[in-house]
């Protein structure tokens, strides 16, 4: 803890210092960008939500690009765990929502493109994202489900680039610890009104743990089309390939300190891991009839064959396949109201899902008989409505949504009997929020908003008793949030505060039982609160210095929640730390980028109980680059380290583990190099 304070007062006393030396710096012209994640005024100091923008273009050349975690770090109020376990994918959560997340991304809405990567019962994975696309992030820190519905306890909206700045291809070549290589090949054209890009992209690792192993194939295209000034049209596409990504499992804390680096034995001997192929295709435009109508509308398909083998024999072997479809539209109508700018947005989503899940036994790595077989399906339908009105120096903001979801379970192994469920979950979901602006630089903001997340299919389809159909005990979690935020922003300078108070019912919480050791079920906590604090900092230091901070304080406690005779009530939800800080200085002069960045994660928990607590941990990661022209090519030779201190700590733990299996260990000091090419 004298560390963790220590730290704290290192990132008070630099932005102190940086604020009281502002009046000397040299002015830094900033273009405002908009946000598009917030579907209404996209300039950021004209929102009335916690909302982080990350511009990854300017540090992506001098990243390793080996995981979306790489850029997340910098987001207050958001905690990125497994970057490590490529067959478990990076488990995100905000505000503690995404935690629970056995695999993939839960309780997140994920949007590329503006096409939605997560589907209607709230997974999300990013295998299919090729990071050296990424142009810019945004993220709406807290619940939000009347702007995009079901699971939307965070929004995370990325978007990739639509053509190249310079020249008309770029390589990159990237060689790294425990086997790591990477190739990308970038292109793009351009005629007349149209532009596009196509890109390709392998990637492979030994990873640093046992089974840990992991490949994969990518090929992306983008194309964008102007009618006119008026009318956009952009098309996408994306194959993606991963062969294999094993998973070294959780370990017990006397197998970390026998041998950090070892998977579970019982992983190796079940051949655990997954495979992956996925195919998506998306359409979306953008029409502006004039300065006061303007239509967007888009549409999307996605299939998706996953399997996976887990470290039991009965329902070992998982297949899946996932055939997700989905279009939506909206109209923004802008006009004066009393004499006021008044925005007035309507819209509409909806998006079918259909899962063919099949089981067999799993021999030691070898599919065995099969043992369960079902159709699910999820439908979802969201009407929605926005309204922004700026009153003088103060601005309304006002949305309301509802979302009609219907799931199904087909069961199509009888041999049990007909398990077969039908299942309706519907919400209606208000926001409201206000903002005042004492100036140009400075305004405050308050905003009341709600969330709800109904449990995913796959999390519904496993029964603690072992029958087919969905687990009908588990309910919907719902969420209210409250939030007070503090904005100050120059050319030089950036500075955010916000407190929130969260309170939700009927969390979904990961655990595992004896009879099925492994696997992980799901159940309804009674209600948590959650508080906090979030504040973010960035500051032009002097020529050629940046500074970027953020810090998290988390209070969350579950207010009630009993399991048989054991009460956790007051106890600290698991896998969140009450403290994070996040800090980057980086030095950009001419042809030299440098980097160093420092990230702490406090203690936490590994259970509900609070029985087992994780110790704090924190990493140090350097990254370089050197840009220098040979002909007609540019080059950038780069060179990082991760985790320069070689500490112990956790890539991820895995909450209510059977046996206390928690831990997954993180690499030790590691290191990356490559070039990066510009044609």
């Amino acid at each position: 803890m004298n560390k963790f304070y220590f730290y704290l007062a290192v990132f008070f006393l630099l932005n102190a210092s940086t604020f009281a030396q502002r009046d000397t710096l040299q002015p830094v012209s900033l273009t405002p960008v908009r946000l598009d994640v917030v579907k209404l005024s996209g300039d950021k100091t004209l929102v009335p939500l916690s909302v982080t923008q990350i511009e990854v273009a300017k540090t992506n050349p001098i990243q390793q690009q080996l995981s979306l975690q790489e850029y997340l770090q910098e987001v207050p109020g958001l905690f990125a765990q497994n970057a490590q376990n490529f067959s478990q994918d990076l488990r995100i959560s905000i505000r503690g929502f995404g935690a629970r997340a056995a695999f993939g991304i839960r309780g997140i809405k994920i949007i590329v493109d503006g096409i939605p990567e997560t589907t209607p019962d709230g997974q999300g994975q990013l295998d299919n994202l090729s990071l050296n696309l990424v142009k810019t992030i945004e993220v709406i820190r807290g619940p939000s489900s009347s702007l995009y519905g079901n699971a939307s306890g965070g929004v995370i909206n990325i978007k990739t680039i639509d053509s190249l700045s310079e020249g008309i291809a770029k390589a990159d070549v990237t060689f790294g610890s425990f086997g790591m290589q990477q190739y990308q090949l970038l292109s793009g054209i351009s005629e007349g009104k149209t532009t596009a890009l196509f890109q390709g992209n392998y990637t492979a690792t030994n990873g640093y743990r046992a089974q840990s192993r992991f490949k994969n194939y990518a090929v992306s295209t983008k194309i964008t089309h102007r009618f006119s000034e008026k009318t956009t049209l952009k098309l996408q596409g994306n194959y993606t390939n991963s062969p294999l990504a094993e998973d070294a499992g959780g370990l017990t804390l006397d197998e970390v300190q026998t041998d950090r680096s070892q998977a579970r034995q019982r992983n190796v001997d079940f051949d655990t891991g997954e495979t992956i192929q996925q195919i998506k295709t998306g359409a979306s435009i953008t029409h502006k009839f004039d300065e006061q109508f303007q239509l967007q509308a888009y549409t999307f398909y996605s299939y998706r064959d996953f399997s996976n083998k887990l470290p039991f024999e009965d329902g070992g072997i998982v297949t899946l396949k996932r055939n997700y479809a989905g279009a939506g539209s909206n109209v923004t109508f802008k006009h004066h109201l009393f004499n006021n700018i008044n925005e007035l947005q309507a819209g509409v989503d909806y998006a079918l899902q259909q899962d063919q899940r099949k089981r067999f036994q799993n021999l030691e790595g070898i599919q065995g008989n099969l043992s369960f077989e079902q159709l699910e399906e999820f439908s979802a339908l969201g009407l929605y409505v926005l309204d922004q009105y700026y009153f003088g120096k103060i601005l309304f903001r006002l949305g309301a949504r509802f979302d009609i979801n219907n799931l199904k379970a087909e069961d199509r192994f009888l041999t049990d009997g007909n398990n077969t469920d039908d299942i309706q979950l519907n919400a209606f979901s208000p926001s409201i929020g206000m903002q005042y602006a004492f100036s140009e630089t400075t305004s405050v903001h308050t905003a009341f908003s709600t969330g709800f997340e109904t449990p995913a299919l796959s999390e519904l389809s496993a029964n603690p008793d072992g029958s087919g159909g969905f687990n009908t005990e588990l309910l919907p979690q719902r969420s209210t949030n409250t939030e007070v935020g503090f904005t100050y922003k120059t050319a030089q300078q950036f500075f955010e505060a916000v407190v929130f108070y969260i309170t939700t019912k009927d969390d979904l919480v990961p655990f595992e039982v004896s009879d099925f050791p492994d696997r992980t079920f799901y159940r309804n906590a009674g209600s948590t609160h959650r508080k906090g604090l979030e504040v973010s900092f960035k500051q032009q230091l002097f020529p050629g210095f940046s500074l970027r901070s953020a810090y998290t304080f988390s209070d969350f406690t579950y207010n009630e929640y009993r399991i048989n005779e054991e009460d956790f009530r007051d106890n600290t939800l698991p896998a969140l730390p009450v403290h994070k800080l996040h800090t980057a200085i980086t030095f950009r002069k001419k042809r030299l980028s440098l980097q160093l960045e420092m990230n702490y994660t406090g203690k936490m928990y590994a259970e509900d109980s609070n029985a087992t607590q994780i110790s704090a941990a924190t990493l140090l990661n350097f990254n370089s680059g050197y840009t220098f022209k040979l002909g007609s090519t540019t080059l950038l030779p780069f060179f990082g380290i991760n985790n320069l201190t070689n500490a112990g700590y956790y890539d991820s733990i895995r909450i209510n583990a059977f046996g206390n299996r928690y831990y997954e260990p993180g690499a030790d000091r590691n290191y990356f190099g490559g070039v990066r090419f510009q044609f």
